[in-house]
């Protein structure tokens, strides 16, 4: 019962409704508000604030589900145990990772897993980079896909591959003069080259945007700024209409067609996104969950 409680708490908490709570629940609004209620008398304070229409939690809320986190975390972990007393290995991991991550990684690790691990299967539960972090910690995924630098105080990683950064160009924009460079995929063109040139931009806490604004100052370029988007997924879909020049991760060619972008190296080489896979430090990890990192481990990136 405890754990049904937990969880009704924290599903109202990350929805802010009564409504939309209930209807994730399967239950109705008035079983969930006299749940709730009839909990806080047991408890003998109040888990949320009501007033002004909307549903907060209290200072004592977020001591309950910050112990009921934990708990849940604890709960997880024993099935996870008692799954790897069964020889026919049933069970689920949660990997967590981003969606651009989901789409591009985690197609290859499934089907491998699946093939290896009959009985397993892989939950993939999709956040924005930035939130990651936090959601691991709190034990919400076994493992996640992320990039470096990550805290390694409180979580333990592995390196799984490394993204070399890439121009993708409208195929029908000008092409940019470019050269072949040895042990590089794509011809190379030189910095100085995108001075003036539109770009479709990514929300300036990512990476990416970063990168490219170093790049702008390092070669004092001025960009222009033909759209701003949140994710690669839609960044990608910006160059393939031609709305303008992306710096996107290379795996990003995977979602296009030679038809639509061509992709170009940089002279003046940026440095690569280093991929890791990563799990709490204090986490027990399972034999479910050894074995998917021994698959990702086999995975030619």
């Amino acid at each position: 019962m405890i754990l049904k409680q937990i969880q009704y708490v924290i599903t109202l908490a990350e929805s802010g409704s009564f409504a939309k709570a209930a209807d994730s629940l399967g239950i109705t609004q008035p079983s969930l508000s006299q749940y709730v209620k009839k909990l806080e008398q047991q408890l003998g304070v109040e888990l949320f604030d009501r007033t002004g229409g909307t549903v907060r939690l209290t200072d004592a809320g977020r001591i309950y589900i910050d112990a009921g986190r934990k708990i849940l975390e604890i709960d997880h972990q024993m099935h996870g145990d008692f799954n790897d007393l069964s020889s026919q290995k049933l069970g689920t991991i949660v990997v967590g990772t981003t969606p651009y991550r989901s789409a591009s990684m985690m197609p290859l690790i499934a089907k491998k897993f699946s093939e290896l691990y009959s009985g397993m299967h892989l939950v993939i539960e999709e956040l924005p980079s930035n939130e990651l972090e936090d959601a691991t910690e709190r034990g919400q995924f076994d493992v996640c896909l992320t990039m470096l630098p990550i805290n390694t105080h409180i979580f333990q990683y592995e390196k799984i591959s490394e993204e070399e950064l890439l121009l993708a160009v409208p195929k029908s924009f000008a092409q940019p003069t470019s050269e072949p460079v040895p042990n590089r995929k794509y011809p190379s063109i030189d910095a100085a080259e995108l001075n003036g040139m539109p770009f479709v931009m990514i929300t300036e806490s990512q990476y990416m945007q970063r990168a490219l604004d170093n790049l702008a100052i390092d070669h004092q370029l001025k960009l222009k700024r033909a759209a701003v988007v949140k994710s690669l997924e839609a960044q990608i879909a910006m160059v393939r209409s031609g709305v303008g020049m992306a710096l996107m991760p290379s795996g990003i060619e995977r979602f296009c067609s030679p038809n639509e972008v061509c992709f170009y190296s940089l002279k003046q080489e940026l440095p690569k996104r280093e991929v890791v896979v990563m799990w709490k430090k204090d986490r027990h990890l399972n034999n479910a969950t050894i074995s998917l990192l021994q698959t990702i481990r086999s995975i030619q990136w």
